[in-house]
């Protein structure tokens, strides 16, 4: 289990530091894929917001370096989870052509995140005290 945790903890630090980065500095030189209507829609307004694309990837790069050396990762997974659930969505409804990067991303959260469930515990108190 251990060996397992260590390898997908790494695979998912490194897509996350590495497309974060890409983001930045451009380094990967990928062909933009043709998206549908509503996929360019969504993108554009992400885009279009200003802020949202340079501050969701500056969260995946910061992500991706703490899950990479293992350290505040039970907090890191609950920050990149949402992420990787809207790239998910993303594909499974707007642009399926990248569900096979998808698909194995939300797969490694839910198992990460199923690891180290140890951490999330007072989360789901009902009644919390002071």
């Amino acid at each position: 289990m251990k060996i397992a945790v260590l390898i997908t903890r790494s695979l998912l630090g490194l897509v996350y530091l590495v497309f974060g980065l890409e983001f930045f500095l451009h380094f990967l030189h990928m062909a933009t894929p043709t998206m549908s209507k509503a996929a360019a829609g969504f993108e554009g307004g992400l885009f279009g917001a200003g802020y949202f694309f340079p501050l969701l990837k500056v969260v995946e790069i910061l992500s991706g370096l703490f899950l990479l050396i293992n350290k505040y990762t039970a907090l890191f997974l609950l920050v990149i989870f949402p992420i990787t659930l809207n790239i998910f969505l993303f594909h499974a409804f707007l642009e399926p052509a990248g569900l096979t990067m998808a698909a194995p991303m939300i797969l490694i959260n839910l198992f990460l995140g199923y690891a180290y469930r140890k951490y999330y515990t007072s989360i789901f108190v009902a009644s919390p005290t002071v």
